[in-house]
Formats: C-alpha cells, sequence, structure tokens
C-alpha cells in the first residue's frame, strides 16, 4: 500500500496536501464519474463507499444534453446508485435564473430532451439560452440567436412605430450553462465545448454572456446548500477533470481544495493551465476516495 501511494506521488509535479480537513466533496460528472456510458474505474464503488463513510457529497455538473430524470436514469444504469437531492446541473440553475428574471420566451439552443424542462414561451424572444446541443449550434440557429441578442430584424414595408426604439428596449440576455471548450467524447476523444459558441455570439452582439454553471461562484455556493458546511469552505474539496471549468475562478473564490482527475477530458500538462494551478493531482476518482478516506 506505502508503495503503490509512494508512486503515485511521484507521478505529478503538484505536492499533496493533507486531507484531513476535507469533511465534505463537490464531483463532477461526465470525465470524473465517467464517460459516455462507461464509469471511470472504481468509480461507482468509490461513491458508495463515501455515503458509508457519511461523507456529504453533491454531484456538479454542467451537462445540458438532458433532462434531470434522463440523467439520473442514466446514471442509475451504468452503476451508480444516486438520488435527485444529490444531484444540481447547469441546466437547473439556467431555468431557475428565466424563471427569476421573468422571461417569457427564451430561445432555447438544447437538446429536446433539455427544452422539455422549460415551459411553453410566448411571444417575442427575450432571452437566450445556450448549452452543450450539437444539433443547435448551426449556422441558422446561431444567427437567429444573434439577431435577438442585437435586436436585429428583417426589413419590413410596415414601419416600426416611431414611438419605440430599439435603444430603448432592455437588451435580450445572453445565459450560458457554461463555456468549456471542449469534452470527452464517447469515443475518448475531445469535441468542441459550447464555449467558443458563446464567444462568437459575445462578439458579434456585443454582449457578454452570464455564466450560471461551473465554474461561477453563485453555482458552487448553490451546491453547498444542505452539505452542512457554510461558511467552512475550506472543508469543501471539488473534484474535476477540467482544471478551468471545474477548478476555476469560482472553486478558487470559494477556497475549496481544488482535485485534478487524470480522466475523461484531461490531457498531459493540464494542471500547468488554467489562471492558478490545482491544489492537487491524482489518476481518478476513486484514488482520490482512497486517500481521502
Amino acid at each position: 500500500m506505502l508503495l503503490r501511494q509512494a508512486r503515485r506521488a511521484m507521478s505529478s509535479s503538484v505536492p499533496r496536501p493533507s486531507l484531513k480537513h476535507i469533511k465534505a466533496l463537490l464531483i463532477d460528472l461526465s470525465g470524473t464519474l465517467h464517460v459516455g456510458d462507461e464509469p471511470t474505474p472504481r468509480a461507482a464503488d468509490a461513491l458508495d463507499r463515501l455515503r458509508t463513510a457519511g461523507v456529504p457529497f453533491r454531484l456538479c455538473s454542467n451537462t445540458t444534453k438532458e433532462s434531470e430524470t434522463d440523467l439520473l436514469e442514466r446514471l442509475k444504469r451504468i452503476g451508480f446508485r444516486v438520488e435527485g437531492h444529490e444531484v444540481l446541473t447547469s441546466l437547473m440553475a439556467a431555468r431557475q435564473l428565466v424563471q427569476e428574471r421573468g422571461y417569457k420566451n427564451p430561445l432555447l439552443l438544447l437538446s429536446e430532451s433539455a427544452k422539455a424542462t422549460f415551459p411553453p414561451g410566448e411571444g417575442e424572444h427575450d432571452c437566450v439560452v445556450v448549452g452543450l446541443a450539437p444539433a443547435e449550434l448551426s449556422y441558422p440557429r446561431l444567427n437567429e440567436a444573434f439577431r435577438i441578442l442585437a435586436r436585429e430584424r428583417p426589413s419590413s414595408p410596415t414601419p416600426a412605430p416611431l414611438n419605440v426604439k430599439a435603444q430603448d428596449l432592455p437588451k435580450p440576455a445572453l445565459i450560458a450553462t457554461h463555456r468549456a471548450r471542449y469534452f470527452a467524447d464517447t469515443d475518448g476523444a475531445l469535441s468542441l465545448g459550447p464555449g467558443p459558441f458563446i464567444s462568437a455570439l459575445e462578439e458579434a452582439a456585443d454582449v457578454k454572456a452570464e455564466i450560471v454553471g461551473k465554474p461561477s461562484r453563485v453555482f458552487y455556493e448553490l451546491s453547498l446548500e444542505g452539505l452542512g458546511r457554510e461558511g467552512a469552505n475550506e472543508e469543501v474539496a471539488m473534484v474535476g477533470d477540467d482544471v478551468r471549468s471545474d477548478l476555476g475562478q469560482g472553486a478558487v473564490e470559494c477556497g475549496f481544495l481544488r482535485v485534478l482527475v487524470k480522466t475523461g477530458k484531461y490531457r498531459e500538462g493540464d494542471e500547468h493551465k488554467g489562471d492558478k494551478p490545482p491544489d492537487m493531482v491524482v489518476d481518478s476518482f476513486a484514488e482520490f476516495v482512497e486517500l481521502l478516506l
């Protein structure tokens, strides 16, 4: 056991801190617990070990490929024992923001499963919600989103009322579930994430996207609710495979122990990317749980 741990410690240039103070975990899903429909090595058993040991955790996902119901069903199908209250997704955060702001008809660049979680819209589009939905990120759909954000309309033979000027109307919001540059696809290779498309809309429409998922601080603070660690962020570890989207700005601001796993989208040298290196690098989520317990 000691020899194995020594070899693991030498496999990374990032020193390993003590884990004695860690009392709760925030855990990324895709790339950390599973890649597509394949769990990462011993991940399901590791999650069960946390539950048996009484370590509270929340699964924090930027996934927008499917509704929360479909996500839970898929996790259970591939071997994870997960309950609804243990999961928070950026799709849930986006829907909550749309409701709180009173938007009536968002343009949803989301998968069909994710769209179904929003109530039917009415009237003109008043915001744009973008997630990871390859079929929706085509030129026609992105151009439709651009025109909404820029308040551009096709020429009409009927003049607009003189008392209504576009610049006097509230500018539609661009809401992004996350802006990951890429993700680990089901074939093991990296594929484009929504980040580049969001950047294109920001540039073209001269707007700033509101990021509601990781790594926003608001999302992490929502994730902490119910874990019993309020005011003790230093006792929380965030575990993920993306040094920017999982362990970036919000995780740094919250003061979490940030743990990078070498599964999913991880590529050699990722620990040296981003604004601040992770606090710890391990081969897998299961290895981290072994070290923690």
